[in-house]
């Protein structure tokens, strides 16, 4: 009996798994949640994006209150998440061929695994439609 290929990975990161057969991916996953675990095969997947996401009138008003209350804990929290919501944070959008949109958030030090995530699934999507990616 001949031997089954394997699958080929090109991405396995905290966004998800892209290989040449499927995607795994985590729909509404947050900063504090990992969201569920969805595996789809990539001829559902219609197109995929990462874009950054800033809240500076939420970030701004984080930081303040934050100084407000810098003698307690709770002052240096606000100031974090704050200072996160004005650098900005990677926002991945997988959009399903059923038309379901699904979002996944990280933190603003994952935007380079945002865009591994995205140029990998992005690639397999135009080489299953059989479209030149140049």
């Amino acid at each position: 009996m001949p031997e089954a290929e394997a699958e080929t990975t090109y991405v396995d990161n905290i966004f998800g798994l892209v290989t040449d057969e499927r995607v795994v991916y985590h729909p509404h996953r947050g900063w504090l949640i990992a969201g569920l675990e969805e595996d789809r095969p990539l001829s559902h997947v219609a197109s995929v994006q990462v874009e950054t996401s800033r809240n500076l009138i939420g970030g701004i008003l984080l930081v303040f209150f934050g100084v407000l209350t810098i003698w307690a804990l709770i002052g240096v929290i606000l100031i974090l998440f704050g200072g996160c919501l004005l650098w900005g944070y990677p926002t991945v959008v997988v959009n399903t061929a059923d038309g379901t949109r699904e979002v996944m958030k990280g933190w603003p030090w994952h935007r380079g695994l945002a865009d591994d995530f995205v140029k990998a699934l992005q690639g397999q999507i135009v080489k299953g439609r059989g479209v030149s990616a140049d």
